[in-house]
């Protein structure tokens, strides 16, 4: 078995450690790290919603995405936020992104009840999901405690996806729907985390770094135990287990 994959999906060809999927065995990535392949488009799910991955630099550990359900339009079938949970998501987003919540089955705002002159909430954008024509506006900022937060709670669902903060200041100027499809578009970055003193431990001693399906706990593949054990057993000898594959 090799974990040696060079992609023809996308335009990023090589993929290693902590990714997996495609021709690259689970045993050679960490759990959630799973990449797939659609309409020559390489994507990642990450609780529950589906990224397209842009681009991934392993030096500083950091993954560019944008929403697959959102590449086309604000309406998608199903309603998924984008959620990274420190104490749960290897994934944590970097600071250079801020989230934007749309909000959908609302009523359509019309004077003297016109909130749009209120910075930091959108035009009204028209839906159909599930053959029900329904009202949406997206916001950039808080409304909570007040007229327009009232008003949206009236709404039967939001989301929150994430934007460049580049183009917030574009958001609530235009107020226009089609920028914050265009936004979507061009995606925001995520900061990983995947046993990453064990793997450059690892790297360092010649191994690849991997893990054992069977315990979950990271592996240091090698041809040689001797050589790329990521730490001292509690005996002083190697604990790296020479399986003779390759995880690159």
């Amino acid at each position: 078995m090799s974990c040696s994959v060079r992609s023809s999906c996308g335009n990023i060809s090589d993929i290693g450690y902590p990714f997996w999927g495609l021709d690259r065995p689970e045993s050679c990535g960490y759990p959630g790290f799973k990449l797939s392949c659609s309409e020559s488009e390489l994507e990642i799910t990450i609780s529950s919603a589906t990224y397209r991955v842009l681009a991934i630099n392993k030096e500083s550990q950091t993954l560019h995405v944008s929403r697959t359900d959102y590449s086309e339009n604000l309406c998608p079938t199903h309603l998924i936020n984008s959620t990274f949970e420190r104490e749960t998501s290897p994934f944590q987003q970097n600071g250079d992104s801020q989230d934007i919540r749309l909000y959908y089955g609302c009523q359509p705002l019309t004077a003297p009840q016109n909130l749009t002159s209120i910075l930091g909430i959108s035009n009204q954008f028209d839906c159909t999901i599930n053959n029900t024509n329904i009202v949406g506006y997206y916001v950039t900022r808080e409304f909570a405690g007040t007229v327009t937060g009232n008003f949206l709670r009236s709404c039967s669902n939001s989301v929150i996806i994430p934007v460049p903060n580049s183009q917030v200041p574009s958001l609530e100027e235009g107020r226009d729907p089609d920028d914050l499809e265009e936004a979507a578009k061009i995606g925001f970055q995520l900061w990983w985390s995947a046993d990453d003193t064990r793997c450059n431990n690892c790297v360092n001693k010649g191994g690849q770094c991997g893990r054992n399906l069977v315990s979950g706990g990271f592996e240091c593949y090698c041809s040689d135990g001797d050589v790329c054990s990521p730490e001292p057993s509690v005996l002083g000898k190697p604990q790296a287990r020479d399986l003779g594959i390759g995880c690159h």
